[in-house]
């Protein structure tokens, strides 16, 4: 599932705690084959997380969401969710959602304004996050302009191929 920056999207919460790392959010060493590893994703924290996510749902997470190895989270996004937003990212998960094109964003206090299971609005053209439940809402640092056309583009493979060719296009006129 994408994410249009300049549409505001709505789903339901899944929460998880701090330090939650690679292995548990992509079990590839257990599970090669991509259709399995989806029916096993979050499994180690939340065992009913593969089974139950629906196009749309939101992952909110405490600190330090994707530490471990450099295994990418994409299977997140194959699975139906629209954004992770966590109080902090490791640096490296961060880099490989915005070079995947997903919508990852670092939203400090967000654990503390919804629960597991509520729903959550993301307006990032408008730089915020809203629980409609409770009212609170937090601010979302947008990224520079780049990060926003390489999240646009569909990752970083994307971005450079279209930017390949109209440079390509316009070296012909």
């Amino acid at each position: 599932m994408s994410f249009d920056l300049n549409q505001p999207v709505s789903g339901k919460v899944w929460k998880f705690g701090d330090s939650i790392d690679t292995d548990c959010i992509n079990p590839y060493y257990r599970y090669p084959d991509p259709a399995e590893l989806r029916k096993h994703t979050m499994e180690s924290a939340r065992p009913e997380f593969a089974s139950q996510v629906r196009p749309g749902d939101i992952v909110v997470a405490g600190r330090n969401f994707g530490c471990g190895s450099s295994r990418h989270g994409k299977v997140l996004f194959e699975v139906g969710i629209v954004a992770v937003l966590a109080e902090s990212f490791s640096t490296l998960f961060l880099r490989n959602g915005i070079s995947g094109g997903d919508m990852v964003l670092a939203v400090p206090g967000i654990t503390g304004i919804v629960e597991d299971g509520q729903t959550l609005e993301i307006d990032y053209s408008k730089g915020m996050v809203r629980n409609p439940s409770s009212g609170k809402t937090l601010p979302v640092r947008r990224y520079p302009p780049m990060i926003e056309n390489l999240i646009k583009a569909g990752g970083m493979w994307p971005f450079a191929i279209a930017r390949l060719k109209a440079e390509s296009q316009a070296g012909k006129s």
